[in-house]
């Protein structure tokens, strides 16, 4: 069993504005690698946005753009499921290839919200949210960082595969048919 996790945080209210990617790699249920890094939004940081994050313009001054992080992106996620955590990331990546007029990267999209929806009945209609469900589980991270939120998800995942006994591509097979 082989996926990718992600997160995003954004400079504003556009969620183009990607300025912190996180990135985790597991395998057999085991975190092996990852990678983050600080983005340049090309685009000015709101005040409520930092106060989440904690990111601001100054910190990502001299970081890559999205484009120019995209074919590393591409590198590591094509051909890969994605468990990103509620739909934000996936619309993040979708309004950032249409900002930057960049072909989408081929990638089987998996939420893991929906995954917790439908594992832990506690959380089918409310509550589901990445730090409920972590703490719940006993996973412990730093909210609202890109890599922390990232690699939460994923061990989230695990812990549903775990329990229910189904693979990550059995989850995606489960949900693809549902348009996000």
């Amino acid at each position: 069993m082989r996926f990718f996790s992600l997160d995003v945080e954004t400079a504003n209210y556009d969620s183009s504005s990607i300025c912190q990617i996180g990135i985790g790699m597991f395998e057999n249920g085991e975190l092996v690698d990852t990678w983050d890094s600080l983005i340049d939004p090309l685009a000015s940081f709101h005040w409520s946005n930092i106060r989440v994050h904690g990111i601001t313009e100054e910190m990502v001054r001299g970081a890559p753009a999205f484009r120019e992080v995209y074919p590393v992106l591409r590198k590591i996620l094509s051909g890969n499921i994605v468990v990103h955590h509620t739909p934000f990331d996936f619309q993040a990546f979708t309004k950032a290839y249409n900002r930057f007029s960049l072909q989408p990267i081929n990638i089987q999209w998996l939420d893991s919200a929906r995954i917790v929806r439908h594992t832990w009945s506690q959380f089918a209609k409310r509550g589901y949210n990445l730090a409920s469900v972590a703490s719940h589980l006993g996973i412990e991270f730093r909210h609202h960082d890109a890599l922390e939120d990232s690699v939460a998800a994923g061990k989230i995942v695990v812990e549903a595969c775990r329990l229910t006994d189904r693979g990550v591509t059995e989850w995606y097979e489960l949900f693809k048919t549902n348009s996000k």
